[in-house]
């Protein structure tokens, strides 16, 4: 009797681990089907589940949301930040991507839009300060938070182009509205998806920005 329980927990055991080899292959040929490329999602440790949500925006990306003076070629620092642990506001964990450039100045580096998009949100938040969030038409929902104010008016509802100047990467947030000086300058990014479960579905950023490091825009000022 024990032997037959035992060899039938190993088929449902070969049986559960065939699926699931199955299934990240499935996945993977879906992303190589739409042009994702699978090494970033793979260092990122993106379940093939999740990696699947990726697709439906992907080929609204258009640029790195960084820009650099058309005097120099500057450089942006980012890392897997992803899930790391945040205190401000209570015990939480990081849902993007925080990126750095080479000159830790606010209002120094251009933020753009990765996409064409329409503004859903805008204006300060105690965690992200001046903060703008653009859907695109994919339904991908990009947040970018920390900017040290706007490029111009924004208003929801309003159509957005990629590439467009939305304000500089700033240290804004933490605090009441105004507050800067918190933390070094950076541009935190986020992006959200809408699923059956839930309307804010947060994703790791990081593979979207290793496939648009070489995107990026020169703006002259």
């Amino acid at each position: 009797m024990g032997r037959c329980l035992l060899f039938l927990w190993l088929l449902l055991f070969a049986d559960a681990l065939l699926l699931g080899n199955l299934e990240e292959k499935t996945s993977l040929g879906v992303l190589r089907e739409a042009g994702i490329p699978q090494e970033s999602f793979q260092e990122a440790g993106i379940s093939s589940e999740d990696a699947l949500l990726y697709v439906e925006f992907w080929e609204d990306l258009e640029y790195f949301p960084l820009a650099f003076p058309c005097s120099r070629k500057e450089e942006f620092f980012f890392e897997n930040g992803w899930h790391d642990k945040r205190n401000y506001g209570g015990e939480r964990l990081h849902e993007g991507c925080d990126i750095f450039g080479s000159q830790s100045i606010s209002g120094y580096y251009p933020v753009v839009s990765i996409t064409d998009g329409v503004v859903e949100q805008v204006g300060w938040l105690p965690l992200g300060g001046w903060r703008i969030g653009i859907r695109s038409s994919g339904g991908g929902y990009f947040y970018y938070a920390h900017l040290s104010s706007y490029g111009r008016k924004f208003t929801e509802g309003e159509k957005i182009n990629a590439g467009e100047l939305l304000d500089f990467l700033g240290d804004s947030g933490y605090g009441t509205e105004g507050t800067t000086g918190k933390f070094p300058p950076h541009l935190h990014l986020g992006i959200y998806v809408r699923t059956e479960k839930e309307e804010e579905y947060a994703l790791n950023p990081y593979p979207v920005l290793k496939f648009l490091q070489e995107k990026q825009k020169i703006f002259f000022y």
